[in-house]
């Protein structure tokens, strides 16, 4: 029998009830199962906060772990105290040369020591920075914070409370925070812009920089871990590798355990600590205040003609000429470059002499060097026609290519052909 058009609603109605009522309490279920996870994940995320010794700060539905410090001034960071900082920084204001790493118009409170660990080396928006390490020196002691991202969802909880701890220092301290660590800072903000306080115009002091010039001929590698080792002598126990942190940082957000981050923070922490004793040191040596080796000798040298503080270059690398090492004949052609910018040619002549003389020449381009000061300077022609068929000579038993040889030859060949003609000239 053909049931009823009625009765087909009714049974539709009847089964689309039933169908409603399983979906309504399996979102129950599925709801409270949500609730007991998210309850579950913040409660190990307590354990983990108490385990670091952090404290957790809120902000709107969101939340970041702050670990917060304070050491005593005299507290020893390799060869320096906490307590060598200000008087680096006092030593500064006497020093009116723009170096990159002068505090001058600053106090020691006005440096912010700054690091950051990252899920990987790439400059994507993908990337997060997860761990922010700070430091400053204050008359009473050593204040180091660092704050943990918990998981992706919490970045506004993480740059708030970071921004509004220390947005009043707009002076970092990095080891290639120029480059890496700030870049990052600023990709990342970009995401909560409107969520948190503005990043402030920083400034950098950048210690890789200063390190690369000083003693990248000595050294391996120049990264923070090897110049602790070899150059501040100290000695790090068992670290967690760079490379290792994300991985470790995402098992955490799979199992908020303290013990697969721990490492990681004390890493950070003692990169933070570190770059306190480097600024102290390099300080140090850029200023005089402590002995120079003569390759630090002459780099520092180097580095003051650069930066136009010709006094200091000229001063050191007299220093360097009067002693003996391996640096004596690159400091006298150096210092020969600069007197002859001063217009200081006889003892420029002299100097470029001397060196060629000690056979510091070995593809005549020194040679050249004199011949031009006798050319243009003295107009002593015969003489630079010497230094120019010196140079010639000398290029012929270097070892560089044959097409870079013979382009050299072939510029020092026309400039004695010059001469020839006007020694000719002054003649007839």
């Amino acid at each position: 029998m053909t049931v009823s058009l009625t009765k087909k609603l009714q049974l539709y109605r009847k089964q689309l009830h039933e169908q409603n009522a399983r979906t309504a309490q399996k979102s129950d279920h599925d709801s409270g199962c949500s609730e007991n996870r998210e309850q579950v994940q913040n409660k190990e995320i307590q354990r983990a906060a108490a385990a670091l010794g952090a404290s957790i700060r809120h902000f709107d539905d969101q939340f970041v772990l702050v670990h917060t410090e304070f050491l005593p001034l005299s507290m020893k960071i390799g060869p320096y105290t906490l307590n060598d900082l200000k008087p680096i920084v006092d030593m500064w204001q006497s020093d009116f040369s723009d170096h990159p790493l002068s505090a001058r118009g600053l106090h020691a409170d006005d440096l912010l020591f700054f690091d950051t660990e990252t899920t990987g080396l790439g400059s994507g928006t993908g990337q997060m920075i997860f761990l922010i390490g700070w430091a400053r020196v204050t008359c009473n002691g050593l204040e180091l914070k660092q704050y943990f991202l918990p998981g992706p969802g919490h970045e506004a909880a993480f740059y708030d409370a970071f921004l509004n701890d220390c947005g009043s220092l707009k002076n970092l301290v990095t080891f290639n925070g120029k480059a890496f660590d700030w870049p990052r800072v600023k990709t990342r903000h970009q995401f909560v812009r409107d969520q948190v306080p503005k990043l402030p115009a920083f400034g950098h002091f950048d210690l890789l920089h200063a390190s690369r010039r000083l003693w990248k001929k000595r050294l391996e590698s120049v990264r923070l871990q090897t110049i602790e080792t070899e150059i501040l002598s100290m000695k790090r126990p068992v670290d967690v590798p760079g490379k290792m942190a994300p991985f470790l940082y995402f098992q955490f957000l799979k199992h908020p355990d303290a013990q697969l981050v721990k490492g990681i923070i004390e890493h950070n922490r003692k990169d933070v600590l570190t770059l306190i004793s480097l600024y102290i040191h390099l300080s140090n040596k850029i200023l005089g205040k402590i002995e120079c080796d003569p390759e630090e000798h002459y780099e520092i040298a180097r580095w003051s003609d650069q930066l136009g503080n010709h006094a200091k270059a000229r001063q050191l690398w007299e220093t360097l000429i009067n002693g003996k090492s391996l640096y004596q004949s690159p400091a006298k052609v150096r210092l020969a470059e600069l007197c002859k910018r001063e217009g200081n040619y006889v003892y420029s002549l002299n100097l470029f002499r001397s060196v060629i003389r000690e056979c510091g020449d070995q593809d005549g381009s020194l040679c050249i060097e004199a011949a031009k000061l006798l050319e243009h300077r003295f107009k002593d022609y015969e003489k630079a026609i010497h230094y120019t068929q010196k140079a010639i000579d000398r290029l012929h038993k270097s070892q560089g290519s044959d097409e870079t040889i013979a382009k050299t030859e072939a510029m020092y060949a026309k400039r004695l052909n010059r001469l020839d003609q006007k020694q000719f000239e002054k003649f007839s």
